[in-house]
């Protein structure tokens, strides 16, 4: 069984995986990094060069390659039926969830996001969130919110739901 971290760039994905590993007898897969290694290039190159449709193909392509593992998905994931099809056969979806304010607020310095290569990140973000919704919570199994909480007690929440 597989645990995969579900939400919105921001959210803590591949720290809380990183921690949850730590607890568990699981390896830590972070999507996007297999990606870039995969492509040979970064996410941001990817995106400008080949598009977010091939990105979002090798991001498919790469989630039915492990078996349990706790993996760090993309955010925008599970804009795809198939992968959220395949994550419910496949393991525990657990989403991090943060308030918009608090997602500008981490990622106001990044530059390693395409997606937020914008001027106003927060009116983006409220946009992205509004998009994705629905298929976050309903791919689901659990949801964490993350604001004001350490990354460790956002493990700990985590393995309690799914103890």
């Amino acid at each position: 069984m597989n645990i995969y971290l579900i939400g919105m760039m921001g959210t803590g994905k591949s720290t809380i995986g990183e921690l949850l590993t730590e607890k568990l007898d699981y390896s830590f897969v972070d999507l996007d990094e297999k990606i870039e290694k995969c492509a040979g290039k970064s996410i941001t190159e990817i995106f400008e060069n080949d598009g977010e449709a091939n990105f979002r193909n090798l991001e498919s392509e790469q989630l039915r390659f492990y078996s349990n593992s706790v993996i760090a998905c993309g955010g925008g994931i599970i804009m795809r039926e198939e992968n959220r099809t395949f994550m419910k056969d496949n393991g525990k979806a657990v989403l991090l969830t943060a308030s918009i304010p608090e997602l500008s607020k981490r990622l106001i310095e990044s530059d390693s996001r395409p997606l937020l290569a914008v001027e106003n990140k927060e009116e983006l973000m409220k946009n992205i969130w509004l998009e994705r919704r629905l298929h976050y919570f309903s791919t689901a199994d659990y949801t964490i919110k993350t604001d004001h909480k350490t990354h460790k007690e956002i493990a700990d929440e985590i393995l309690r739901h799914l103890n």
